[in-house]
């Protein structure tokens, strides 16, 4: 999820496939979304050893991944939220007893030179107000950042260390100061594991509603081009019946968003209807063939309608199907080819 996944190697990718094997076969799915209301407290138990810096950045950011990964053993890798692992990452960055000092020193208050070796109160104070004021505006930008980000390392350690001492029983949780304090300290790393817990439970449902939704599409994709397809086959159809050459076919195939569609035609008579070679001639269909040129009843083929039967036509000569043959006999292809047999020699003969 994000640009970051791009610089995470697979094989670090590849860690979390066991997780989520582990979480499938021994987390029972019940407690699963609940995991990762655990990241945030895992500070204040010490299994994760000295926070601060980037070590304490990288503890927390990973633990925050894998209890994602054990809520959700299904989501892929770049599935999980990243946003919430950096966010993870910077309170153990920002935790550690001397990180919130070791940001104000990095502060123009903190860093002025010279200040360490003047013993004078007063002049060690207007050495440091002299250089506060010729600070540039990125530089006092800079200063106050450092100084917002010492006062929430100081907040965190406080927390943390309420915690700890409400874990060994320094702090007593029934008395009404000690359950004030201890709610005080969990606000915020509680607040912070039911987000990742909602997380947990939404990201299943939104897999679910993005497969439902594919699918939705693709049925429509798949409705919309039979439907289109049987637009062009009956538009391509009665035009060529009506005697319409194939560019003004293709025209009109194109008018209505149908050229895709378009195909030249094959001379196939499965479906009845006037043979029209647009320049006469004779069609090559390879070994043996019928000769109907004077017309006639095809006995031959595997099966109606499968064009397997060659046939030479001309222009202007009309084939009957198979059924309309079967009901001019009453049910019977041959009492039927004999009465067709009889209506063209009398027409014919008007002719």
């Amino acid at each position: 999820m994000g640009f970051l996944d791009k610089f995470i190697p697979n094989e670090v990718k590849k860690v979390f496939k066991p997780v989520a094997k582990f979480s499938k076969k021994f987390i029972p799915k019940e407690l699963r979304p609940f995991l990762p209301m655990v990241t945030p407290f895992l500070p204040a138990t010490g299994i994760l050893g000295a926070m601060g810096g980037a070590g304490g950045f990288g503890k927390m950011y990973l633990s925050n991944l894998l209890t994602q990964q054990l809520a959700d053993p299904d989501a892929e890798f770049d599935d999980l939220n990243q946003f919430a692992a950096l966010l993870s990452g910077t309170q153990g960055g920002l935790m550690g007893t001397d990180t919130a000092q070791n940001l104000r020193n990095m502060t123009t208050r903190g860093s002025v030179p010279g200040t360490d070796v003047v013993s004078n109160p007063a002049m060690r104070k207007g050495i440091i107000d002299n250089a506060l004021s010729e600070r540039s505006l990125l530089t006092k930008a800079k200063d106050l950042g450092l100084e917002g980000l010492a006062k929430g390392a100081e907040y965190l350690e406080d927390t943390t260390k309420t915690l700890q001492d409400v874990g060994s029983g320094k702090i007593n949780l029934f008395t009404g100061a000690g359950a004030k304090e201890a709610a005080k300290a969990a606000a915020v790393p509680f607040s912070t594991g039911m987000g990742g817990v909602a997380e947990a439970y939404q990201r299943p449902l939104i897999r679910e509603f993005e497969k439902d939704r594919a699918a939705e599409e693709a049925e429509i994709e798949r409705t919309t081009t039979a439907n289109e397809q049987e637009a062009a086959d009956l538009t391509m159809r009665y035009y060529r019946q009506a005697g319409h050459d194939e560019e003004t076919i293709q025209n009109s195939l194109e008018l209505n968003d149908l050229g895709e569609y378009y195909e030249p035609p094959t001379e196939s008579a499965a479906n009845g209807g006037i043979i029209g070679l647009k320049e006469g001639g004779m069609l090559n269909f390879g070994g043996r063939e019928m000769d109907l040129r004077t017309g006639g009843f095809v006995p031959i083929g595997k099966k109606e309608r499968a064009d397997d039967v060659p046939a030479r036509l001309s222009k202007n000569e009309f084939v009957m199907t198979a059924d309309a043959v079967r009901a001019a006999g009453g049910g019977s292809v041959n009492k039927g080819a004999q009465r067709m047999y009889d209506v063209m020699n009398k027409l014919e003969a008007r002719a």
